[in-house]
């Protein structure tokens, strides 16, 4: 009895919910890095509250670039991976982008609402 190849039949793993998280914390990362110092205990809540406000302030766009640019560069890899696998086991790119994109949104919302929260408890 012959095996079928199950390499060949078997779908590429991708991790959009991953990618999309990590996309999100690097879109707030102007606001998580601050209160990740706090909590590693290398600034007081003070400093903390004043270069998050600072970085928002200047730089929040360039923040939100990022995670985007993340994003943009992790569907250009999976597409690339994509094109190596025969046409049946490739993965759903539309799917994998409204995942990543849906966790990123996500999880940026949810770390700002984190972090407004201690800042506000801070000062």
């Amino acid at each position: 009895m012959i095996e079928p190849d199950t390499e060949a039949t078997t779908r590429p793993r991708t991790r959009p919910g991953l990618i999309g998280a990590i996309a999100g914390v690097v879109a707030i990362g102007c606001c998580v890095y601050p209160v990740v110092l706090v909590l590693v205990g290398l600034s007081t809540a003070a400093a903390a509250v004043d270069l998050g406000n600072q970085l928002f302030d200047e730089w929040g766009w360039a923040f939100k670039l990022a995670g985007a640019a993340f994003v943009a560069a992790a569907i250009i890899v999976q597409r690339r991976r994509a094109r190596a696998c025969a046409a049946d086991a490739r993965p759903r790119m539309a799917r994998n982008l409204v995942i990543m994109l849906g966790v990123a949104i996500g999880t940026y919302f949810a770390l700002y609402a984190a972090t407004t929260w201690l800042g506000n408890g801070a000062a």
